[in-house]
């Protein structure tokens, strides 16, 4: 396994139109539009939430390729940023047909999971959904890759964040 920690220098970056999924939509009530970044809240600690998506990425065949703390880069800026991390994961079996569909797939993959701490002092996972990211680059033919990648993520998720 590849693992580097890496600090962003510079600006700093985090998602800004977050959907809220919550345990409801995982079953109870309505998913949200493909096209949106999907948030799960954690029932852990930011801390625990960013090792168990790491430890569950790996279980389920990622490899983590980087661990950005955005954080710590706001901090060396002399800035101010709640925890904020970004996680960057995949596996190139999956992956590189994908790539092979459209080259520009490429600069959306490996796979990026945020783990950021809310207003609420909760941790929250957001990710954009596999499909979403096939769909903005055209990818068609890959209707079987894409629904076992996104039942992979979502048990990613699933593992991370739950008591």
């Amino acid at each position: 396994m590849i693992r580097d920690r890496v600090s962003v220098r510079g600006g700093v970056a985090i998602a800004c139109a977050l959907s809220t999924f919550t345990a409801a939509a995982r079953g109870q009530g309505t998913m949200p539009n493909a096209s949106e970044v999907v948030t799960v809240v954690s029932a852990s600690s930011f801390d625990s939430t960013v090792a168990r998506l790491e430890r569950a990425a790996v279980a389920n065949g990622l490899t983590v390729a980087a661990t950005i703390d955005h954080a710590a880069a706001a901090r060396k800026a002399g800035l101010t940023l709640p925890p904020t991390t970004l996680i960057i994961a995949g596996n190139p079996a999956a992956g590189t047909p994908l790539m092979v569909a459209d080259r520009t797939i490429a600069v959306e993959l490996p796979l990026r999971f945020l783990v950021w701490q809310g207003d609420d002092g909760k941790a929250h996972v957001s990710y954009d959904p596999i499909k979403s990211i096939a769909a903005r680059h055209r990818v068609t033919g890959h209707d079987q890759l894409l629904t076992k990648m996104t039942g992979a993520i979502e048990l990613i998720v699933s593992e991370a964040t739950k008591p």
